[in-house]
C-alpha cells in the first residue's frame, strides 16, 4: 500500500514538472504497474498461513472428572470455540505446526476437588512448562495456569499432559481452556 501512494506521488509529481502540452510520461504503463504491484500484495496477504486456536475440555454441559491415573496422561481438550488452520486435532488433543514460525499457547487448569492438580505442556513429546495447585483446603485458590511462546519447525507437535495421580474436571463454565496462536512465520 506504501509503495502505491508513493508510486502516485511520485507521478504526480513528475507529471507537474513536465510540460502539460507534451507529456513524456505513459501514464497508462505507469498505472499498469500500480495496478500489478497491488495485485502481487494481495497475493503474499493471502499465503501467509493464520493459525489460531481455543478449546475446552468437553462441550457437555455437566460435570466430567480427569483422573487421577497412575501414569501422566494427554488432554484431549474435544471443544473447539475456534479452530482456524485445523492445526489442533480435537481427537487426540495434539496440536501440530502447519509451519515454521513462533507461536503462543496458553493453558488454564481449574480442579476445587479433594485432589491436587498439575498439568504439562509439552512439545514432541519433552517437557517445556508446567502449571500446578494444592489440593483444596491447603489454599483458597483452586485455578492454576501458564503461557509460553516457542519456535516450532514445521511438524512439532505440542499437547497437553495431565501429571500423574493428578485430577482435572470441566462443567458448562468451561474454566479448563488450552489455546494457542502462530505469531509469525520465520
Amino acid at each position: 500500500m506504501m509503495k502505491l501512494v508513493m508510486s502516485v506521488v511520485v507521478l504526480l509529481s513528475v507529471g507537474a514538472a513536465q510540460d502539460l502540452m507534451s507529456p513524456t510520461i505513459d501514464i497508462i504503463s505507469e498505472l499498469q504497474k500500480i495496478k500489478d504491484e497491488v495485485r502481487e500484495l494481495r497475493s503474499k496477504n493471502e499465503e501467509r498461513v493464520n493459525v489460531a486456536f481455543s478449546t475446552t475440555l468437553s462441550s457437555s454441559m455437566g460435570v466430567k472428572y480427569f483422573g487421577p491415573h497412575t501414569e501422566a496422561t494427554t488432554l484431549v481438550y474435544e471443544h473447539a470455540f475456534i479452530n482456524h488452520g485445523n492445526a489442533y486435532d480435537t481427537n487426540t488433543g495434539i496440536f501440530t505446526a502447519p509451519v515454521k514460525g513462533v507461536y503462543f499457547f496458553n493453558f488454564v487448569v481449574f480442579n476445587p476437588y479433594e485432589e491436587a492438580t498439575g498439568v504439562r505442556l509439552l512439545k514432541n513429546g519433552n517437557l517445556v512448562v508446567a502449571a500446578s495447585d494444592n489440593p483444596p483446603g491447603q489454599d483458597t485458590e483452586d485455578t492454576t495456569c501458564n503461557s509460553v511462546t516457542l519456535l516450532l519447525e514445521k511438524g512439532d507437535q505440542i499437547r497437553l499432559q495431565l501429571i500423574e495421580k493428578r485430577r482435572i474436571y470441566t462443567d458448562s463454565l468451561n474454566r479448563n481452556t488450552f489455546s494457542g496462536h502462530l505469531l509469525f512465520t520465520v
